[in-house]
């Protein structure tokens, strides 16, 4: 049983916004000519710095945990990327041990000429595949693009889960998984052979929304280990905090949408706030799979659920507010 406790403000730890993470993106160049990367971290409000391979070198593992919740490498480079990467792969696992989390965009064989020599963490390797679909197992839906994969994984560890494969035909192929996330230590690998620089900036609002939905989720999982490891605040108050903004947005949500559509707003920028819209349902199914989640305040495995719910249903009101007030 628990007392339930109703606030007033945001906890102090964990219910922290999106400004008020780091994160680094590794490149010595733009991924098929666009920055995609930051253009989406921007969009979301989430501080960042650019370094290039050589430039890492001169960083420490610690280093990089004291400064960064997110490390995120930048698909299609040169061979020098790779070639440099490569022997500095120990440290960025250190960095993910102590409770970090790193975001590899492997979809090489691109513009770049670049392609990996080494494995991966926790040895996954690649395997040169393109494809013109992939389908999100989550959802049941299909990103496109030119290619919207240029590789599937190998050697995934047992505790992977899968979150899109290939599906060249149109039929979902779960032998070529081509993102995946899994743990290392403390902290959280999230591997992709999508084509996430591109198709965010030249393709449809569904690789938008798939792609800031995967940086909430990576950038919860690093927050609640922080959390774990202090223990300075109620898990209770976290999710009632959560539970509470995910219904307002959604309410409120409801009642713009419908606005939205009177006044003309165009179909792309519905599409973008109904991928959101759906998105967050998603993740607030998974915080209900004990049951209610005001009978289940008191576990803390359906805290990265019930944030990421709230936070993308927060992301499909500002997406209508924008558009409503562009008009």
């Amino acid at each position: 049983m628990f007392s339930l406790m109703v606030m007033t403000g945001p906890p102090s730890v964990s219910a922290k916004p999106l400004t008020d993470y780091n994160v680094l993106i590794l490149k010595n160049s733009d991924a098929w000519g666009t920055p995609a990367v930051e253009d989406t971290l921007t969009d979301m409000g989430v501080p960042y710095d650019v370094m290039t391979s050589t430039e890492l070198q001169s960083k420490t593992s610690q280093n990089l945990i004291d400064a960064y919740d997110m490390i995120i490498i930048v698909s299609d480079q040169s061979q020098d990327f790779y070639d440099e990467i490569g022997p500095q792969m120990g440290k960025l696992e250190d960095y993910v041990r102590a409770g970090r989390v790193l975001e590899i965009h492997a979809a090489n064989w691109g513009w770049g000429g670049g392609v990996w020599t080494t494995p991966l963490p926790r040895d996954v390797t690649l395997t040169k595949s393109y494809s013109r679909r992939d389908y999100v197992i989550a959802n049941n839906t299909t990103l496109a693009s030119s290619y919207a994969s240029h590789a599937y994984l190998n050697n995934l560890p047992a505790d992977a889960e899968i979150i899109t494969v290939q599906a060249p035909s149109g039929t979902p192929e779960y032998g070529r998984p081509s993102t995946a996330v899994y743990t290392l230590g403390n902290g959280r690998v999230f591997v992709t052979g999508l084509t996430i620089e591109y198709s965010v900036a030249r393709k449809g609002p569904e690789w938008e929304a798939f792609y800031k939905s995967a940086i909430i989720t990576n950038l919860e999982y690093s927050n609640v280990q922080k959390v774990q490891a202090g223990r300075r605040t109620s898990f209770v108050m976290l999710n009632f905090y959560y539970y509470r903004h995910y219904n307002g947005s959604l309410e409120n949500y409801n009642e713009l949408y419908s606005k939205a559509v009177a006044l003309g707003v165009d179909n792309e920028t519905l599409d973008l706030a109904q991928g959101y819209n759906a998105t967050a349902a998603d993740y607030y199914a998974n915080a209900t799979q004990y049951g209610p989640v005001l009978g289940n305040l008191w576990r803390i495995n359906i805290l990265p659920d019930i944030r990421s719910a709230s936070l993308l249903q927060k992301q499909a009101v500002k997406t209508l507010e924008e558009a409503m007030t562009d008009l």
